[in-house]
């Protein structure tokens, strides 16, 4: 009975034995043989034990006794479920005897501890299946992904890497295993034992920068490299992602020329170029250099202040201050600026607030408006914005599973999508994260995808839904995750958002398509040709109103086409259209019926193609033509018309007023030398018909002069003094009236006027002494409006109806007066010396009742 006399270290041992029999056997019927032939040896003599083992359908024997006295048997129960069984035939050891109770008790917990192990080992070998499982989908995923992965170690070393680093290297596997990061990287070349990128990434728990990869045939690929402990806690190992930035640095290469040139234009610019931060200029051009008389070592990092006009700090604080306050409010604005030589120039500033060097700023284009030439327009730079990377890849990547679940999604997918991951990840993709429009269709294809019906396309653009309910066009690239056994279990993509770049493509198209339009519908007859060339663009017009076709005309050239008289005169007008940049000219088309078009060209140099182009508007100027005939016909007529007023101004003057003199002195002559009350009551009525007379030919006189004036010299009037003086040339009347005239307002009001202007005061007193009752009062107030003096007559009289204000400053309009007489001339004297001072006039109705408010206004003298 030598086997129940091992002590328990050495029944231990042979169990370990067991266990790691069915860990490492690769084969299920191999495992249940091997661990057939071991369990024997734990019971008390082999030749005395039969051995049967059941396990997921698979059996094995060893059979040593025929017949036995005893079975013993326990069920391997994996995972809850019952999936075999091991069976013990036991020789020599009758249950019924009390001596082997004991022994029997030992075999039977032996057993028990079989069966425990045979249970966790097919539970870990399960486990282990699983995790080898998992691993392959990783490896699938980590090999299909686009950008370049590897793992390295402390030292730089290679341990692990996927198919694309591979590829771009051009290294074996073996070969990669063997080497050092700094061998395909000059870059992490370092006298240090550790590379710089992973002594950073050890430090700062991630680096990322620009390096040169060198492949196998010694080409260099520019990548954009992140590196990160691929444990928090332990520095031991790295991931670095590898992206090619070969477009990138295109790009970047065409924004340095970009920069370049307008570089170049700043430079070469006729106006002054600054940026300020925080008060110290950071940049000036040569312009503002030679606008000051500093050099430009004396100007860049000095404070902008220097340039204030005033030397007290707080007031040149104050206008730095106010310099920046318009910049903010984006607005152009004189100042003065002091050079060098302690001289003031007036400049315009066109300021702007930029991000320079990553921080704000403040751009100011200096413009010397002493000598100005408005000839440029500014240039707008547009630059692309460059984006980081938010995680380790720049990309959106997800995995979709075949239940459409989300499994993964980067950081840079759910920025995208404005959730976060844990928002994403379980939740059905097509359901829940595109727009319906696209949804069923999506999905349906993504069935076929997995079923092996359809394989996607390598790339596509689709839109997805964010979180905000806004659609982004995303373009997709997916590849299929298939199992061990080719079983489609996923959907990796990638995507790169375009929506804008969509957006900016379909409004150039717009832009274009709207500029095409207006160049073939607008009326105006438009082409482009090549300086002392041919036609290199027509529009409709331009087609249709010559007669040739389009095709013709690009065989043409615009000397072909001009009248012969003026071909010497083209070749002139090209010469001063490159000179100038512009030119407005008259010319005569012949079109091909061999009629003559007049037309006025707009012609400008332009950039067409690269290349230098007229672009010419031509303007057909026939009506014009014939306008200026009729007008050349009207100007002689009234030349005529003119002299005839003339000689009928001078027959009032003279051959009207003389005997009405006449008329006036023998009438007073009369008055006092006759008693007869009938005779002096007939010749009061003369004289005071001859007096109106007298006054209406004076009127008329006065009124034809102002007519026929157009342009009268100003002097500085103070105007207060002015109507004093005609109030008081009115005290006779004014007293018998027993009216009162009061004055209010401003005591002085100096304007840009012609002594004439006391006229108008004049006329307008008057007739506010003869429309107002005996014992009213008669108000004139002198106000101040912006940049005009107003001034106002107020009577008390019946008032103007609002139908005889609209004509009451016409020739021989007046209101219904009943009883007052009058020419019907003064306010339309009023209104021509007003017009000729540039100023206005009205009449209102009185505020406080009765009477009217006639206004005139007047500019202010500076």
């Amino acid at each position: 009975m030598n086997g129940y006399t091992k002590n328990n270290e050495s029944v231990i041992t042979n169990v370990t034995n067991v266990f790691e029999v069915l860990l490492n056997e690769p084969t299920l019927e191999k495992s249940l043989k091997l661990l057939t032939d071991r369990v024997k040896y734990l019971f008390n003599g082999p030749e005395f034990v039969s051995i049967k083992i059941g396990l997921l359908g698979k059996e094995c024997k060893y059979s040593a006794c025929a017949n036995h006295d005893m079975v013993l048997v326990n069920d391997i129960v994996i995972n809850g479920k019952n999936n075999g069984f091991i069976e013990l035939s036991l020789k020599g050891l009758q249950p019924d005897v009390h001596d082997n109770r004991t022994r029997i008790e030992e075999y039977e917990k032996i057993l028990g501890m079989i069966t425990k192990l045979v249970t966790l080992a097919f539970e870990k070998r399960e486990e282990i299946v699983e995790l080898k499982t998992f691993e392959r989908k990783l490896r699938d995923c980590y090999n299909k992904l686009e950008d370049y992965i590897f793992m390295v170690d402390n030292k730089g070393n290679i341990v692990d890497f996927n198919v694309n680093f591979e590829t771009c290297t051009g290294h074996s596997s073996d070969e990669l295993h063997k080497m050092n990061i700094s061998e395909l990287i000059n870059q992490c070349v370092t006298n240090n034992e550790i590379p710089s990128i992973i002594e950073e990434a050890a430090k700062k728990g991630r680096s990322e920068c620009e390096l040169e990869h060198l492949c196998r045939n010694g080409e260099k690929v520019p990548m954009n490299i992140t590196c990160k402990p691929l444990d928090d806690d332990n520095n031991d190992m790295f991931i670095c992602v590898g992206k090619d930035i070969s477009e990138t640095k295109i790009v970047e290469q065409e924004l340095l020329e970009s920069e370049k040139k307008y570089s170049t234009i700043v430079e070469k610019g006729n106006d002054g170029v600054l940026i300020i931060q925080d008060g110290i200029i950071k940049f000036a051009n040569s312009k503002m250099s030679e606008l000051t008389g500093y050099t430009l070592e004396e100007i860049v990092n000095q404070n902008y202040m220097k340039f204030s006009p005033s030397n007290d700090e707080q007031k040149a604080s104050e206008w730095m201050k106010l310099c920046s306050l318009k910049v903010a409010d984006k607005k152009i604005f004189d100042m003065n600026i002091t050079t060098r030589e302690n001289e003031n120039i007036s400049v315009e500033i066109n300021g702007s607030l930029i991000d320079y060097e990553g921080k704000k700023a403040e751009l100011l284009i200096i413009r010397d408006i002493s000598q100005r030439k408005r000839t440029e327009e500014l240039l707008k730079i547009e630059r692309d914005k460059l984006y980081n990377y938010l995680d380790v890849a720049g990309s959106i990547i997800g995995i979709v599973n075949p239940d459409q679940e989300v499994i993964f999604v980067n950081n840079k997918g759910a920025e995208v999508l404005g959730y976060d991951k844990d928002e994403i990840i379980g939740k059905k993709w097509f359901d829940n994260f595109l727009p319906e429009s696209v949804r069923d269709l999506t999905k349906s294809n993504f069935v076929k995808v997995i079923n092996h019906e359809l394989d996607p396309p390598q790339y596509f653009e689709n839109f997805i839904l964010t979180k905000d309910g806004e659609e982004r066009l995303i373009f997709w690239h997916d590849v299929p995750v298939e199992d061990e056994n080719g079983k489609r279990i996923g959907v990796i993509s990638s995507g790169e958002d375009i929506t804008e770049n969509r957006r900016m493509e379909s409004m150039l198209i717009e832009s274009e398509n709207n500029l095409k339009t207006v160049f073939n519908n607008v009326d105006d007859l438009i082409y482009i040709c090549s300086p002392y060339g041919n036609f290199i663009d027509a529009n409709r017009a331009m087609v249709s109103s010559t007669g040739y076709t389009r095709e013709e005309m690009l065989e043409m050239s615009p000397d072909d086409i001009v009248k012969p008289e003026m071909k010497l005169l083209m070749d002139s007008y090209t010469e001063r259209i490159m000179k100038e940049k512009g030119v407005i000219f008259e010319i005569s088309f012949v079109l091909r019926d061999g009629s003559v078009l007049p037309l006025e060209l707009n012609s400008r140099l332009i950039e067409y193609k690269g290349e230098k182009a007229i672009l010419s508007v031509a303007r057909n100027i026939t009506e014009r033509k014939k306008a200026e005939e009729r007008l050349k016909r009207y100007a002689s007529e009234l030349k005529k018309s003119n002299e005839l007023k003339d000689l009928f101004t001078d027959i009032i003057r003279h051959d009207l007023l003389t005997p009405a003199s006449v008329v006036k002195g023998y009438t007073e002559e009369l008055l006092d030398t006759t008693s007869d009350e009938q005779s002096r009551m007939l010749a009061q009525k003369v004289k005071e018909n001859n007096d109106r007379l007298i006054e209406m030919l004076e009127t008329a006189t006065k009124l034809a002069k102002l007519q026929k004036e157009e342009d009268i010299g100003f002097e500085k009037i103070d105007v207060v003094p002015v109507f004093k003086m005609v109030i008081d040339s009115f005290r006779e009347t004014i007293e018998t009236n027993d009216q009162t005239v009061n004055i209010y307002g401003i005591s002085a009001c100096p304007a840009v006027a012609n002594p004439i202007i006391e006229e108008v005061f004049a006329n307008l007193l008057s007739n506010a002494i003869k429309y107002s009752p005996l014992r009213s009062a008669i108000d004139i107030t002198f106000k101040e409006l912006d940049r005009m003096w107003k001034v106002t007559v107020t009577d008390r009289g019946a008032g103007i109806s609002d139908s005889d204000k609209v004509l009451l400053f016409n020739r021989f309009q007046r209101a219904d007066k009943k009883g007052i007489k009058g020419t019907g001339l003064g306010l339309a004297i009023v209104k021509r010396i007003i017009e000729l001072h540039d100023g206005e006039y009205g009449v209102e109705d009185n505020p406080e009742g009765k009477g009217s408010v006639f206004w005139i206004t007047l500019k202010k003298a500076l």
